[in-house]
C-alpha cells in the first residue's frame, strides 16, 4: 500500500422483499338471497306492465265507447242545428264524450304504447282520432250551433218580400270556421289506414268517418249558403236574374222547353218580378248568339243559340245561362247576374209549402193550383182547356207569377217548408243555379244546383266515382212529353284491375199516352203525324275518360249510335220513336275512367214526373275485383 487512508464505511443493510399477501378469497354470499332479489325485480317489472296494460286497456275501451257515442249523437245534432233546434244539451253531450276519448288517449301510458311495435299504430290512430274530434267539439260545434240560431232555414227565403241578410252576413266567419275545421277532422280521420288496425278500432274510425262526412256535407251546403245567399240577394248592390221555367211536356236535356222567361231583381235581401215573357218570342236569329263549338252543332243544332226556347237543350246548364243571358242581353239591352231554372214539379213542390194560388186567365175566370195539380194542369191541362198558344203563354205566365207572389208573402210556418222543397227539387234536377261572377260560380260548382256536365265526382273523402248522362231532346214540336217516363238501371257491373268500372246502363222509355188520350188533344199537343207518337233524341254520356263500347234494343239489334265527344265525354245518340202505350229498353255497354271505384251515379233529363232509378252499390272501392 502506498499510504493512503481509505475510508472504510459501514455496509447499508439489505432489507429483504416480503412475499405479497394472496388476496383473501370473497366471502361467499348465499345463492338464496340473490335469486330472491332478482325474483323480487322480476315480480315488480310484471306487475308494472300489468299495470300499464290494465290501464291502457281500460282507457282505451273508455274512449273508444266515447267516440261510439259522438257518432251516435252527431245525426240528432245535424238535425237540430239544420232546423234551428236548441241543440245546447246535444252538443254539451259530444263535447263531454269527446274529452273523455281524449284524456284517456293521451299521457305516458299513451306515449309508450306509440313507440312500440305492433300497438303503436293503433294508440296513434286513436289518440289523432280523440284529439280531432275533441277540437271539433270545443272549437267548431259551438260556432255552427250559435250560427244556426240566426241563420235558421227560414230565414234563407223571403219573408214579407224580403230575406233579411244581416244574421246570414253575422253567421259568416262562424259557420266559414266551422266548416274549415270539420274539414280538417275528417281529413285526419280519413287518413288513418283502418286496415292495419285493430277489427274493433277500425270500425269505430269507419262509424266516426261516415258521421263526419255527413256532417262535412251539411257545414260545406250552410257555408256556401251564408257566402253567397247576402251578395246575390244584392247586399252589395243590385241584381238581376232570369229565371227559366222549363215545359217538361216538351222535353230538353236540362229538363224542357223555357216556356217563360222571368226578369227578377234583388235588392237588400228584396225580391221583386220586373217582367215575365214568353220563351218563344226571344229568338230567332240568323245566327247563334254565342259560338257554339262542333260537337254543340252535331248533338242539338244551332237552334240552341238562335232561340231562347232550346238555350237548354244542351245537358251543360252552365252553358245553357250562357246563352240564354246574351240572347236576353240582345233582346232587351239588360245584361243579367245570373240565370235560374225551375220546372212545374218544383212549382208544385212549392206550392205543398206556401198553399194553394189563385189568378185569373185571359177570359177573366180564376185559375187555382194547388200542391197536388199544379205539374199536371201546367203540363197538360193548359193545352186541354185552352186552343190557343197565345192565351196558353198567358196562362203560363200567369202561374209563374202567382207562385212568385206567394213566395214573397210567406207566413211564419211555411219558410222552413220551403226551403226542404227547394232541396228536393234540386236533388232531382228540377232548379239549377247559375252565376255570372266567376267567384261565385266557383262556389256554386261541383253542387246539385250547378248541373254542369261532370262525368265523374268526388266526395268528401276523396273517392272518385263515375256519373253517366241519359237526356232527352224532343226531336218534333208537340207537348206530348208529359206523357213520357224514362227509368235507368245499371246492370252486369264488373270491378276492374285498374279501378275502372265495366257495366250495362239499360234506358226503358214508356208512353202513358192512351188511345183515349190521342182522341181528346188537340193537334197543337200532339204534333207530327197526329198519332200521339213520340219523337226524341235519347243521349247517352259516358263517364269521364270512359267510353260506350256498344249498344242494342230489345230483340238483340244493334243500335248503330251517332257519336260525339261533348265537352270531353264520349256521347252515343239515337232517335226514338215511341208509340202511345209502347216501351223500349236500350242497353249500352259502358266502362268507366280508370280509378273510379265508387258507386255508379245517374243524371238525368228530369221528366213531368219523378221515376226512380236502378243503380246496384258498387263493391269495387272495396278492392273486390271481377
Amino acid at each position: 500500500m502506498t499510504g493512503v487512508d481509505v475510508e472504510e464505511r459501514p455496509a447499508t443493510p439489505v432489507r429483504a422483499r416480503r412475499a405479497p399477501r394472496a388476496p383473501s378469497p370473497p366471502t361467499p354470499r348465499p345463492r338464496r338471497r340473490r335469486r330472491r332479489r332478482g325474483l323480487r325485480v322480476v315480480v315488480v317489472l310484471v306487475v308494472v306492465v300489468l299495470a300499464w296494460a290494465a290501464w291502457l286497456a281500460l282507457d282505451a275501451l273508455r274512449a273508444r265507447a266515447a267516440l261510439e257515442s259522438v257518432a251516435a249523437d252527431l245525426p240528432a245534432l245535424q238535425t237540430q242545428v239544420q232546423q234551428g233546434q236548441d241543440a245546447s244539451a246535444t252538443l254539451v253531450a259530444v263535447q263531454e264524450e269527446a274529452a273523455t276519448a281524449a284524456r284517456a288517449t293521451h299521457g305516458p301510458h299513451w306515449r309508450i304504447a306509440s313507440a312500440l311495435p305492433v300497438v303503436g299504430d293503433d294508440a296513434r290512430a286513436f289518440a289523432d282520432v280523440a284529439g280531432a274530434v275533441d277540437e271539433l267539439a270545443a272549437q267548431a260545434l259551438p260556432r255552427l250551433a250559435r250560427a244556426a240560431e240566426v241563420a235558421a232555414p227560414g230565414r234563407l227565403v223571403p219573408t214579407g218580400g224580403v230575406v233579411d241578410l244581416a244574421p246570414l252576413q253575422e253567421a259568416r266567419s262562424d259557420v266559414l270556421a266551422a266548416d274549415a275545421s270539420v274539414g280538417s277532422a275528417l281529413e285526419t280521420v280519413e287518413g288513418i289506414d283502418t286496415g292495419s288496425l285493430v277489427p274493433q278500432l277500425a270500425s269505430a274510425v269507419d262509424e266516426l268517418a261516415g258521421q263526419l262526412v255527413e256532417v262535412r256535407s251539411a257545414t260545406a251546403t250552410a257555408a256556401r249558403a251564408v257566402d253567397l245567399l247576402p251578395p246575390m240577394l244584392g247586399a252589395d248592390g243590385p241584381r238581376d236574374y232570369l229565371v227559366l221555367v222549363q215545359n217538361n211536356a216538351e222535353p230538353r236535356a236540362a229538363g224542357g222547353i223555357a216556356g217563360s222567361v222571368l226578369h227578377l231583381r234583388a235588392e237588400g235581401g228584396a225580391v221583386e218580378l220586373v217582367e215575365v215573357r214568353a220563351g218563344k218570342d226571344l229568338g230567332g236569329y240568323d245566327e247563334s248568339v254565342l259560338d257554339l263549338a262542333g260537337p254543340e252543332k252535331a248533338l242539338f243544332g244551332d237552334d240552341l243559340g238562335r232561340f231562347m226556347v232550346n238555350a237548354t237543350s244542351t245537358p251543360d246548364f252552365p252553358r245553357t245561362a250562357q246563352l240564354a243571358r246574351a240572347n236576353w242581353a240582345d233582346r232587351t239591352g239588360t245584361q243579367v247576374d245570373g240565370v235560374l231554372a225551375v220546372d212545374p214539379v218544383a212549382l208544385q213542390g212549392l206550392l205543398e209549402a206556401t198553399g194553394p194560388v189563385t189568378f185569373t186567365d185571359p177570359a177573366g175566370a180564376e185559375v187555382r193550383i194547388t200542391g197536388d195539380d199544379a205539374a199536371a194542369f201546367l203540363l197538360d191541362g193548359v193545352y186541354r182547356r185552352y186552343e190557343e198558344p197565345a192565351v196558353q203563354d198567358v196562362v203560363l205566365a200567369g202561374a209563374a207569377d202567382a207562385v212568385f207572389r206567394a213566395l214573397t208573402s210567406l207566413d211564419d210556418g211555411s219558410p222552413a217548408r220551403v226551403v226542404d222543397a227547394l232541396a228536393r227539387s234540386a236533388r232531382e234536377g228540377r232548379l239549377l243555379v247559375w252565376s255570372a261572377d266567376e267567384r261565385e260560380q266557383g262556389r256554386l260548382a261541383g253542387t246539385v244546383l250547378s248541373g254542369e256536365l261532370t262525368g265523374a265526382e268526388t266526395d268528401a273523402s276523396g273517392e272518385s266515382s263515375p256519373v253517366v248522362g241519359v237526356f232527352l231532346n224532343a226531336s218534333s214540336a208537340a207537348k206530348v212529353g208529359y206523357y213520357l217516363d224514362a227509368r235507368v238501371a245499371v246492370e252486369d257491373l264488373t270491378c276492374r284491375p285498374d279501378g275502372s268500372q265495366a257495366f250495362t246502363v239499360a234506358v226503358t222509355l214508356t208512353s202513358i199516352l192512351s188511345p183515349d188520350d190521342v182522341a181528346e188533344l188537340p193537334g197543337y199537343v200532339l204534333g207530327q203525324g197526329g198519332d200521339g207518337t213520340i219523337h226524341t233524341n235519347l243521349l247517352v254520356y259516358a263517364p269521364r275518360h270512359g267510353a260506350i263500347r256498344g249498344a242494342d234494343s230489345d230483340g238483340g239489334a244493334d243500335l248503330g249510335l251517332f257519336s260525339q265527344v261533348h265537352d270531353g265525354l264520349v256521347v252515343g245518340g239515337r232517335t226514338v220513336d215511341l208509340e202511345p202505350g209502347a216501351a223500349q229498353t236500350y242497353r249500352y255497354q259502358v266502362v268507366s275512367g280508370k280509378n273510379q271505384p265508387g258507386i255508379v251515379s245517374v243524371t238525368k233529363t228530369p221528366g213531368a214526373r219523378t221515376t226512380s232509378d236502378s243503380v246496384p252499390a258498387s263493391g269495387c272501392e272495396q278492392g273486390v275485383f271481377s
